[in-house]
């Protein structure tokens, strides 16, 4: 049904209702006066709930129900005299009067009602900009939720500073060169059912937003316009702050770096050279002590060296240059090697190994997974007191392998366990009495990431801790290529 055909549908009904309203007033021998008044608001209703043509239709039927049935010669459209013309008249006047202001102040009404839902939209995208997070994409939030909120059926966001573009549809109908062509001139476009229009704060343009759908006003299009520009700005703010929260922390990583390895190298340089001074004056030296002070020199030159892969597997960590070369590696063999690394450290302890399983094999990076393990077995042998019992225990469960530490140490607080993995964080209680620059665990976590896995911790104050590191077997790599193939 077409939208003349409902109009028209509905003028019929109102003058029926007007006309059945007369017949009634009249078998109810209602005076003219109390007619007209009942006419009148029903006019007035007409005008206040419908469009104005059927308004109009209902005060003419009014006026000739009042003339045919309540003024003189009653039963026929036609005036006896003067004053029924006159009556007539003012009411066919007052009639269209208020079918005129109530359809003013409908249309008014329905303005106002516009406008007010256009405000909660554009409110709602202000909201949902202001309460993005730092992490989320903010340019394709923009995107969304415009077309969300205004029902556009497809939308293109430029931004200017990138030249990058993001769309609602992968296969779009808007063109990005136009879009493009907007920002560089800076003017609104409309055809089509497209309108393009520039993204613009202050006298800067960021960029163009494009929309095919609905119709908004030129007042709605400035809002949205300025909405969009400061999603545009918040983003490229958080952005800028990212980089130079990531620079400071940079150069924060490379300070701490520098004073953690200054500290620790100061001491066993320190005993090297004492001992060479020593070796210098063979005569105040016999062979028993010569071949301590050799010893020390080589346990202190070994410490020098891991120091140093340390802070080079961190450094490429953090430049993200660590890369992967994975074979197949059974894990009581890399155990076994591992502990050989940590040598007279771990010896001190009783250390007990447990395996589920006859052999268990992983998927890794047979360094990488080496110095992880020997992070481990290091951390759980100096902060275990002498003699006591450290046990690992390797288990497979739903294609990873877990490798549990077990010491008996002091334990960790609450607070401790979050921050352990930080780099250079060190139990404050410890930081005297353990040699140490913080970077160990930091590594293993990252290395054990690197390979999809993760590490772990377990701790109770006063009663030891419990570090797990979890990688991928052998099976569900193997598993993995399969299916790839």
């Amino acid at each position: 049904m077409t939208a003349a055909l409902r109009r028209g549908l509905a003028a019929m009904l109102l003058a029926a209702g007007v006309v059945a309203l007369a017949v009634c007033g009249y078998f109810l021998q209602t005076g003219a006066t109390m007619a007209a008044i009942v006419l009148l608001l029903a006019v007035l209703l007409a005008g206040a709930y419908s469009k104005r043509l059927e308004a109009i239709v209902t005060s003419i039927a009014a006026t000739l129900c009042l003339n045919y049935f309540f003024i003189p010669p009653f039963g026929s459209i036609s005036i006896a005299d003067p004053e029924g013309w006159a009556i007539l008249a003012v009411f066919l006047g007052v009639s269209l009067v208020a079918t005129h202001l109530s359809s003013r102040l409908r249309r008014q009404r329905d303005v106002l009602i516009a406008r007010q839902l256009e405000t909660e939209k554009l409110h709602a995208l202000s909201r949902a900009i202001l309460m993005s997070g730092a992490g989320e994409p903010l340019r394709r939030l923009l995107v969304n939720k415009s077309m969300e909120l205004f029902g556009f059926s497809e939308s293109v966001l430029f931004e200017a500073a990138s030249g990058e573009f993001y769309r609602s549809h992968i296969e779009g109908s808007i063109s990005v060169e136009e879009v493009r062509g907007v920002a560089v001139r800076g003017s609104m476009e409309r055809a089509n059912g497209i309108t393009i229009m520039p993204v613009v704060l202050g006298n800067k343009i960021l960029g163009a937003f494009a929309f095919r759908g609905s119709a908004l006003g030129d007042g709605v299009l400035q809002s949205l316009g300025n909405t969009i520009a400061m999603g545009l700005a918040q983003a490229q703010a958080q952005e800028s702050a990212s980089r130079a929260d990531a620079i400071r922390k940079g150069e924060e990583l490379k300070s701490i770096m520098i004073d953690a390895l200054a500290h620790e190298l100061k001491t066993p340089l320190t005993v090297i050279e004492a001992s060479a001074d020593m070796l210098l004056q063979p005569e105040a030296v016999s062979n028993e002590q010569r071949a301590d002070l050799l010893d020390v020199i080589q346990q202190e030159a070994r410490g020098l060296r891991r120091l140093l892969a340390e802070a080079i597997h961190l450094a490429r960590i953090d430049a993200k240059r660590m890369k992967l070369e994975c074979e197949v590696l059974r894990v009581e063999e890399v155990l076994a090697e591992a502990m050989r690394s940590v040598g007279e450290r771990l010896s001190a302890h009783r250390v007990k190994v447990e395996q589920s399983g006859d052999s268990l094999s992983i998927f890794a990076d047979r360094e990488l997974t080496l110095q992880a393990l020997k992070q481990l077995l290091d951390n759980a042998s100096k902060y275990s007191p002498p003699g006591s019992a450290i046990q690992i225990e390797a288990r497979e469960l739903d294609g990873f392998v877990s490798i549990s530490v077990r010491d008996q140490g002091q334990g960790l607080t609450e607070l401790e366990q979050r921050r352990v993995f930080d780099k250079f964080y060190r139990v404050r209680r410890d930081r005297s009495g353990v040699q140490g620059t913080g970077m160990g665990l930091a590594i293993a976590k990252e290395i054990a990431e690197a390979h999809g896995g993760s590490v772990t911790v377990e701790s109770r104050f006063g009663e030891g801790s419990e570090f797990t590191i979890t990688v991928p077997s052998s099976v569900k790599s193997a598993q993995v290529e399969s299916h790839s193939r």
